[in-house]
């Protein structure tokens, strides 16, 4: 399993804040990234284990991820991965190359990822893609 959708969730209370946050630039092919102050309380409600780590990141129109794998050891990739679209397209996917999956993940849907496999974001749509990235679970 590298994707796996698991439930709904109701993003209407984020997309009402979305618009006042400030996204900061990562300066690199990952796009942009924010962690207002009312994120991690929501990422703690989501019932995925202890919260990690909890981010907003924005993929501008036209730009990917490159393939890559996060180092397990990393502080940023412990834990086991979720994804929560909140502004998305169909033509946004992520994959895993070396698996020969790719996959659109649907706005209000919580996913789970492998992020210590090869992927990498693809945004060929004419809209941000937006998604809170959880990292939760145990801490070695």
């Amino acid at each position: 399993m590298v994707c796996k959708r698991l439930r709904a969730v109701d993003i209407a209370p984020l997309l009402d804040l979305l618009p006042a946050v400030e996204f900061e630039d990562t300066g690199g092919s990952n796009g942009h990234v924010a962690y207002p102050e009312w994120l991690l309380p929501f990422a703690q409600g989501l019932d995925v284990g202890r919260v990690i780590r909890a981010v907003l990141r924005l993929l501008p129109p036209g730009q990917g991820i490159m393939a890559h794998i996060d180092h397990p050891h990393n502080s940023w990739s412990r834990g086991r991965r979720y994804h929560l679209p909140l502004v998305t397209h169909p033509l946004v996917t992520m994959r895993w190359p070396n698996d020969g999956v790719e996959e659109h993940l649907e706005a209000g849907w919580l996913y789970e990822v492998d992020h210590l496999r090869l992927h990498e974001v693809v945004n060929r749509a004419p809209v941000e893609r937006v998604h809170l990235v959880v990292n939760a679970g145990v801490v070695p």
